[in-house]
């Protein structure tokens, strides 16, 4: 038996009509989608049709319900975001088989070309279609669940399709508040709070390494003098450098009487 879609000639407005729809199908209004589309389901897919599908979760074979992922047999190009809706645009659309005898209005219109052959099948390329998706995250017996809808319009026939203030059926549901929380706005406040939460990256504070003081030999008065590498002296901070042939002429500083004491233990002939 093939399935149906959960409305038909129907677009969506806004993501209050959206929750209408879902609420509508919670509360067995409108029927839900409960497996993948086979092929000639998918070639029944037009503007106007509607899907709403549970996907499935982590453990499906407690249930058995839900949708992996929806798989519609069509080539779409990148999303685009609008109201919470994320919208695709059909990349080239096939062709449609139309018989010489159908009744459509499409082979009126193509058989009355002064082209068209008698007996002779002509393909169709349709309008490329837009498939606009939401999602939420809703609170039911069997847990919470993510409930997704899929719908899929033309631009060319978006002002024909009715809305659900058309349908009464659908004009008079309330939906409650707080039934159905968009999953794009969740994971987004959700991250935006994990980010604002997350301490600021460590960055270690490094101590000054504890050497030991090294003495400033200070040379007599009459050598004090600052040099560059020509040799010429040159102030420094305001202060005087010592030449360096003065400090390689230095006795070297005495060793500590431990370091003398240890030395002498292996070496008391050198030392």
């Amino acid at each position: 038996m093939q399935q149906q879609p959960t409305c038909t000639s129907l677009r969506v407005r806004s993501p209050q009509d959206a929750q209408i729809i879902f609420h509508a199908v919670a509360l067995g209004v409108l029927p839900m989608v409960t497996r993948r589309l086979d092929t000639e389901e998918r070639r029944s897919i037009t503007s106007g049709c509607v899907f709403v599908w549970e996907e499935r979760g982590p453990s499906p074979e407690a249930t058995g319900l839900g949708i992996e992922r929806w798989t519609d047999g069509k080539r779409w190009g990148p999303s685009r975001v609008r109201d919470e809706f994320l919208f695709y645009q059909e990349r080239d659309p096939e062709p449609v088989d139309i018989e010489p005898n159908s009744d459509s209005d499409t082979t009126d219109r193509i058989g009355s070309s002064p082209l068209a052959q008698p007996g002779v099948n002509h393909e169709y390329v349709r309008a490329s279609l837009v498939k606009q998706t939401y999602s939420v995250f809703v609170e039911t017996p069997m847990g919470r669940k993510k409930w997704h809808l899929i719908a899929y319009f033309t631009h060319d026939s978006l002002d024909y399709l009715r809305t659900v203030s058309d349908l009464p059926d659908l004009a008079r549901i309330v939906v409650p508040p707080g039934n159905y929380r968009s999953a794009r706005h969740n994971t987004s406040k959700h991250g935006r709070a994990q980010r604002e939460e997350r301490p600021h990256p460590f960055t270690p504070q490094y101590a000054p390494y504890p050497s030991s003081r090294v003495p400033v030999i200070q040379p007599p008065n009459d050598c004090l003098q600052s040099f560059d590498y020509s040799g010429r002296a040159q102030p420094r901070d305001g202060q005087s450098l010592a030449p360096l042939t003065y400090l390689q002429n230095l006795a070297p500083p005495r060793r500590h009487p431990l370091d003398e004491e240890a030395l002498m233990a292996f070496y008391p002939r050198l030392c």
